[in-house]
């Protein structure tokens, strides 16, 4: 009951703010006419069971995952001063990428997991190397599924999604499935140590474990990587691949340059889309929201519900990913000095720039079973230094939830009643305190 007077209160208000006339049907709802119709959505492969609710004519739609197809466009007239982030961000990590091409050996990567943030760099290196690359298809229903029925023991969502990744390549006939062994990422300056996650580490070896997957146990390539003891380290670590791909020592090296050579472009290419996107937002005065977490939670659209999307397409929200801020030099010791996890010192140093940023505000995108994300959210308010969303994930396939929360925390924040300081709302406010 109070929530109900808190809807009307609220539709009270914008009637007042925007002068439109209410939709409201009325209270005698034995004369409403509805019908409900169940169907299944075939528009991709996620199959989502629908159902469709007809109100004297209007139709609403529910259970789909992505939206695209029976969801309104739009739920604010806000447009976003900035443009689309995460899909231009899309387009830098691919690069063009058109498929495999060439008459070398298809050498499968899985788009899950390290792609999201290390495709450039292992595109770059196996195509140096003269090999074609192919990619699994983007996450959806058939490859999550695929993805919990071969997995043995219970790890995070995000690793079970992998599994499936991996299936999808051997259907897709890849001679290798590049699975790396990555240890850690480059430091920071205040930094040494910046550990990928444990299953982050070990997914070559779980994988190869899996009972259904022994037949292409050889065919899996997990080489152990130290980024974070430098370039020429890490083009050592790779010489054993390159070998086995039938590389000798010196082109291994040139292609481990050209890798590095790509990922630095795609860094670049973020940053500069963050340092145009927090002009502009500074230029109009827009709130923007800032999106923390590790880049398959954030980047994977199947795993996140694509909320993000959702934020920009039906609520007119700026959305920034924390890699597309600049992070490298931010100092995060007053928060934890014993960081020694990769994504929690960006998390933390995306937090520290959204707080220094007035008009910026913070959304961590999490999974459920996440260990070391356990710990990090618990340092993320003193980052910050303003109140925040976490959304942790689980491979539910209903965004309704999480769109509630959203929406109850853009509100908090003043970033969906954008009537409330209009003309109408303060002449109408006046009118009642005179009255």
């Amino acid at each position: 009951m109070i929530g109900a007077i808190g809807m009307a209160l609220l539709a009270q208000e914008k009637v007042r703010g925007t002068g439109r006339p209410t939709a409201f049907r009325g209270f005698d709802l034995e004369t409403v006419r509805y019908s409900l119709r169940e169907f299944v959505c075939r528009a991709c492969s996620n199959l989502c069971d629908m159902q469709e609710f007809t109100v004297e004519g209007v139709k609403t739609y529910w259970g789909d995952k992505c939206s695209d197809k029976f969801r309104k466009r739009a739920r604010t007239e806000r447009e976003p001063a900035i443009p689309d982030l995460m899909a231009l961000r899309r387009e830098h990590l691919l690069d063009g990428y058109g498929g495999p091409h060439g008459s070398g050996p298809r050498v499968g990567i899985p788009r899950a997991m390290f792609f999201h943030d290390r495709f450039p760099f292992w595109r770059a290196f196996l195509e140096a190397l003269g090999c074609s690359v192919v990619l699994s298809d983007d996450t959806n229903r058939k490859i999550a599924q695929d993805g919990i029925d071969l997995t043995v023991a219970e790890p995070c969502y995000p690793i079970r999604v992998a599994h499936g990744h991996v299936k999808d390549l051997i259907d897709k006939g890849a001679d290798w499935i590049l699975l790396p062994n990555v240890m850690n990422a480059e430091p920071t300056p205040d930094a040494t140590q910046s550990q990928m996650c444990p299953w982050a580490q070990t997914l070559p070896y779980v994988v190869r474990s899996v009972p259904r997957l022994t037949e292409i146990r050889e065919r899996i390539l997990a080489p152990t990587v130290h980024f974070r003891l430098g370039a020429d380290h890490a083009a050592r670590d790779l010489i054993p691949l390159g070998r086995m791909l039938g590389a000798r020592k010196a082109h291994t090296l040139r292609a481990v340059a050209s890798g590095f050579a790509a990922q630095r472009r795609f860094q670049a290419a973020l940053e500069e889309l963050g340092r145009r996107a927090l002009a502009a937002l500074s230029e109009s005065s827009q709130p923007g929201i800032v999106l923390v977490g590790r880049a398959y939670n954030i980047h994977d659209r199947a795993i996140n519900l694509d909320v993000p999307g959702k934020l920009r397409d039906s609520y007119g929200i700026n959305v920034i990913p924390l890699d597309c801020l600049p992070l490298h030099d931010v100092d995060i010791r007053d928060v934890n000095d014993n960081m020694y996890w990769h994504s929690g010192r960006r998390i933390l140093a995306a937090a520290k720039v959204t707080g220094a940023t007035p008009n910026l505000h913070l959304i961590h995108i999490t999974n459920f079973n996440c260990g070391p994300d356990s710990y990090i959210k618990h340092f993320l308010g003193s980052a910050c230094g303003k109140p925040h969303l976490s959304l942790q994930f689980d491979g539910h396939g209903n965004d309704a939830g999480f769109l509630t929360r959203c929406e109850a925390y853009l509100d908090s924040k003043g970033m969906l009643r954008w009537w409330r300081n209009s003309p109408r709302t303060c002449e109408a406010d006046a009118c009642i305190s005179r009255a």
